[in-house]
């Protein structure tokens, strides 16, 4: 640590270390909920609501699931083998609540609509429930697995997505990610002309 001006300076050596056990829980626990949440939507649909579509331009229920795990790969990637491989940053931990936050309630709002990067687009539903089901779980547990065991600094490696987060920020995007499109697809089950069966 450098004291520079009357502030403390955190350099990024000081900063090499895992991410705290309370971190740990917290993501963790995130993980599980929206693991939780995304079985619990997806189960018990039958394959006339699994296909049905509010509008032309809307996605399906099964679109959304389908999006969910291809973006569940595809993020956990960008963070291992891109954000995690880059060079190590400061970075200033007493602000990563309040920016930890700021991901949490972004990702997850409705309100604020967003398009899918074009590899991640569901293409006319390519799984049925049962395999958007088993690939799910799949992807998810490495996620949770390597939350679970890794000892490498998520907080000094930098990612420049839409907007420059650390990696633990990309793992809570990740949950976010799947709660907001599980709540997509509760909107389509509440759409008028959703299947009752």
């Amino acid at each position: 640590m450098k004291l520079v001006a009357g502030s403390i300076l955190i350099t990024a050596a000081a900063l090499a270390a895992p991410m705290t056990q309370a971190e740990r829980d917290d993501l963790l626990k995130s993980l599980e909920r929206t693991r939780q949440i995304y079985i619990d939507a997806m189960k018990n649909v039958t394959d006339a609501q699994w296909n049905f579509k509010p509008a032309p331009e809307r996605w399906s229920v099964g679109e959304c699931a389908a999006h969910i795990v291809a973006t569940e790969h595809a993020l956990f990637g960008f963070v291992t083998d891109k954000v995690m491989k880059s060079p190590a940053v400061e970075r200033a931990t007493v602000k990563n609540a309040q920016t930890d936050d700021g991901v949490k309630s972004f990702i997850v709002d409705r309100s604020k609509k967003a398009k899918a990067p074009p590899m991640l687009e569901p293409k006319g539903n390519p799984l049925s429930r049962e395999e958007a089901i088993a690939k799910f779980e799949q992807a998810r547990a490495k996620t949770v697995e390597y939350v679970r065991n890794t000892q490498e600094d998520l907080r000094s490696h930098v990612g420049q997505g839409a907007q420059a987060m650390d990696a633990y920020q990309y793992l809570l995007m990740l949950s976010g990610h799947t709660e907001r499109h599980v709540m997509q697809a509760k909107e389509v089950m509440a759409s008028e002309g959703y299947p009752k069966n």
